[in-house]
């Protein structure tokens, strides 16, 4: 079973070495897919820490939320019923935050994979690149 899981994550991984758009495809379809391809793991725990945190604490309150529903629609004090919707409404509030948390983060994620993928080279690229300055003048030096 562990080899079975193990091979599409090495094809994945293969795939995303082409370009930053692979990096980017694969940190929106796997949490911190592309950190995992620009070698930043301490990135990648992060993001992959963080959206199982969102992940668990949106199921969470989706549970607390129906099982206050359920509660509400069970009782028959008219008391305890709205107190029960009241609390349903309020986990259905912390769980769409937390959708939308996941959203951004990922939102990020793959922005982040993006980025980090185009500066991969940039060591390399900066020394080609000089500011000079003449007279009064300021001048940007690129050499190829």
């Amino acid at each position: 079973m562990k080899r079975l899981m193990i091979i599409p994550l090495l094809w994945l991984t293969a795939l995303c070495a082409v370009n930053p758009t692979h990096a980017m495809l694969c940190s929106a379809f796997i949490p911190g897919g592309g950190q995992i391809y620009n070698h930043a793991y301490v990135k990648a725990s992060v993001v992959i820490g963080l959206q199982s945190y969102l992940i668990g604490t949106a199921l969470y309150h989706d549970s607390k939320m129906e099982d206050y529903k359920s509660k509400a629609s069970s009782s028959n004090d008219l008391y305890l019923t709205q107190h029960y919707r009241q609390r349903a409404d309020e986990q259905k509030d912390k769980r769409t935050s937390d959708i939308w948390w996941i959203g951004i983060t990922a939102a990020l994620s793959v922005l982040d994979a993006y980025v980090d993928a185009h500066l991969a080279d940039f060591e390399s690229q900066k020394t080609k690149l000089r500011l000079r300055f003449e007279d009064e003048t300021i001048a940007l030096q690129f050499t190829f």
